[in-house]
């Protein structure tokens, strides 16, 4: 379900980033402008990231093997470096070509046509992102939701280009509009492929969740009347799920069949109650001084343990 939601949204938007790439292009080239051609060719760049998310999803999807016993979910973080990555290298294309046209001594005032194409492809990438957005989290899929922004960015990098023409239009000494809005729409390119890639390289370097993971994890603890103390905790993300582990502290007094079932309990708990957790190691140990982190012993705790230990 959750693959078909993926390639049904991508392909949706592949086919309209097809269409704005050719008008935006099109269009550019009769009217004269430059940053509306540079718009299409950011256009163009969508459709290898869709065809990356198309293609890709069949195995980020696919279930944990032998090989990959935490599931695949890591292809899914790659796939997000690549976009980042993509949407990155034809930012800085652009932002090239447009310096480099600065150079000309009178570029020609791009017409009101221009102006048309850029708020027609405002309109349509920007519901395009936010029903893309909604999918992403309705399912959680981090591949899903970098897609999202790249259509946000190409709605954002038409802004520019319609007020460039209009300034054009009302000031038309103003020669090098154009070419400040290709450089405004390099900029947000940029911007867009930095928030991509730097969660996913943070992902594949096993860098820990968020702390609202980490309170949440304490506060399901402390509902649960036979866990004394929660510690240790670690996260990881994969493919935007979490895997977690912790160390549990019971009642030292407690059989092991018993601890073993209350560490299961709490691991159902945990999945059931906290979003996108998909598996939980939990490391059952004794509420002893020893093990006790978050609530040291006292000393009268201490000489009260000691005295009742049994000899071995």
């Amino acid at each position: 379900m959750k693959g078909k939601t993926i390639r049904t949204v991508t392909l949706v938007g592949a086919i309209l980033n097809v269409f704005l790439a050719v008008v935006k292009i099109g269009v550019g080239k009769v009217a004269g402008s430059q940053a509306l051609v540079a718009d299409g060719v950011h256009s163009f760049s969508d459709l290898i990231t869709d065809a990356v998310i198309l293609f890709g999803s069949r195995y980020w999807m696919a279930p944990a093997d032998s090989n990959h016993p935490y599931g695949h979910g890591k292809f899914e973080t790659l796939a997000n470096v690549f976009i980042g990555l993509m949407l990155a290298l034809v930012g800085i294309g652009l932002g090239w070509d447009s310096i480099e046209t600065l150079s000309d001594t009178a570029p020609p005032a791009p017409g009101m046509l221009a102006f048309y194409a850029a708020v027609a492809a405002i309109v349509m990438k920007e519901v395009l992102y936010r029903w893309t957005m909604q999918k992403a989290k309705h399912i959680q899929s981090g591949a899903l939701r970098a897609n999202a922004w790249h259509h946000r960015s190409d709605a954002l990098s038409s802004v520019p280009v319609a007020v460039a023409v209009i300034a054009n239009a009302i000031f038309p000494s103003l020669k090098y509009l154009d070419q400040i809005a290709a450089l405004l729409v390099t900029g947000m390119i940029l911007k867009a492929a930095f928030e991509i890639i730097w969660p996913a390289l943070k992902e594949l370097t096993d860098a820990r969740g968020s702390e609202e993971v980490e309170k949440r994890l304490v506060q399901l603890a402390d509902e649960d009347g036979d866990i004394r103390e929660i510690h240790a905790i670690r996260s990881r993300q994969t493919g935007g799920s979490l895997l977690l582990d912790c160390h549990i502290l019971v009642d030292p007094e407690m059989t092991i069949e018993h601890a073993h079932g209350i560490s299961e309990r709490f691991k159902m708990t945990i999945i059931t109650q906290m979003d996108n957790v998909i598996d939980v190691v939990i490391h059952i140990e004794p509420y002893t001084c020893e093990e006790r982190l978050v609530n040291p012993c006292s000393l009268e705790e201490r000489l009260h343990q000691q005295k009742n230990k049994p000899n071995r």
